[in-house]
């Protein structure tokens, strides 16, 4: 185990509630698998937290190092907690929050992300190329899309075939349906030089299809459906070791260029009619033609070519 847990057991009102690894393991079957399997279990003092209250934390006797995971256990957001840590520099580039339940996630066009015990609902502090002083340039508006890529290919590593739908959603086939169906989201937000990555994961639970053809989007499904079952915090671990890795080799090795190409072979419907819905509400259809060079998707509505950069896809019946 390279990552460094640490369960809060110090609450931050309107932000999250303290807990504990017994708390923990009574919510869900999955959360209970990882808690006996990084047992034993130490509080101690969190000097990283310490105010005026003090602060206590949980973590497994033989302990990680980097980049550290911060578990929470009931939750408003986790990228709202994830800013709080930032600003009050609690947490460093490569960590992450991650929390049992959410009550407030948020998604793509100011959704409501439905977020049970159970499932990965995770805000992850990267970093913002060229801020170091390297000279990376072009990045900045592709951000989401390289997160969506970074995740896709670690999923497709842990046999979980994966496809992005733009611009940040992960879709699966599904092989009883026939039809491709979404298990996890991705939302990313930037302030000055830090770049927050929040996605959450449907593992062992998802959506009706019904409540989701309501909202104009993909019907969804569950990695315990598609074989998946490592259980959440080891999952969310291999997720944050895996993608650092492979986040560090296409920054520095890759060009946006080259990686806007590598995306668009792994990206969905590329030829397909899709339904398109815009912020104000109309829907026209088009065929996705694939990736513009400034991330945007690039289609074709009556025999005429243009670049969209927001709005909902799906596919057309």
């Amino acid at each position: 185990m390279t990552c460094r847990v640490l369960i809060l057991d110090f609450e931050r009102p309107g932000l999250f509630k303290s807990t504990d690894p017994e708390s923990i393991a009574r919510t869900s079957r999955l959360w209970e698998k990882d808690i006996k399997n990084f047992s034993p279990w130490i509080r101690t003092p969190a000097t990283r937290f310490n105010d005026q209250t003090g602060a206590w934390v949980w973590q497994p006797e033989k302990a990680g190092e980097n980049p550290a995971v911060l578990v929470c256990g009931h939750c408003t957001s986790t990228m709202d907690a994830a800013w709080h840590f930032i600003a009050n520099r609690q947490m460093d580039i490569w960590d992450s929050v991650i929390a049992v339940e959410q009550s407030a996630g948020r998604g793509q066009q100011k959704r409501q992300w439905i977020s049970p015990a159970g499932n990965i609902h995770a805000s992850w502090l990267w970093p913002l190329p060229g801020s170091d002083g390297s000279e990376k340039t072009g990045w900045d508006g592709l951000m989401s899309l390289v997160a969506g890529f970074i995740f896709a290919r670690v999923f497709t590593e842990l046999n979980v075939p994966v496809q992005i739908k733009w611009p940040n959603d992960l879709l699966v086939h599904d092989m009883q349906s026939g039809g491709d169906r979404k298990f996890g989201g991705i939302l990313v937000e930037r302030r000055e030089s830090h770049i927050l990555v929040g996605i959450g994961i449907n593992v062992n639970y998802s959506p009706e299809d019904r409540r989701l053809r309501e909202e104009f989007a993909v019907p969804a499904t569950r990695l315990h459906d598609q074989g998946c079952e490592i259980p959440t915090l080891s999952l969310w671990m291999a997720l944050v070791e895996k993608g650092k890795s492979l986040f560090e080799k296409l920054i520095n090795n890759t060009t946006p260029a080259e990686l806007i190409k590598m995306i668009d072979s792994q990206m969905a419907w590329v030829g397909e009619k899709v339904l398109i819905r815009r912020m104000n509400a109309d829907v026209s259809e088009a065929v996705i033609l694939g990736l513009a060079e400034n991330g945007g998707l690039r289609i074709k509505k009556r025999d005429k070519e243009e670049v969209m950069y927001s709005g909902s896809i799906i596919l057309s019946e």
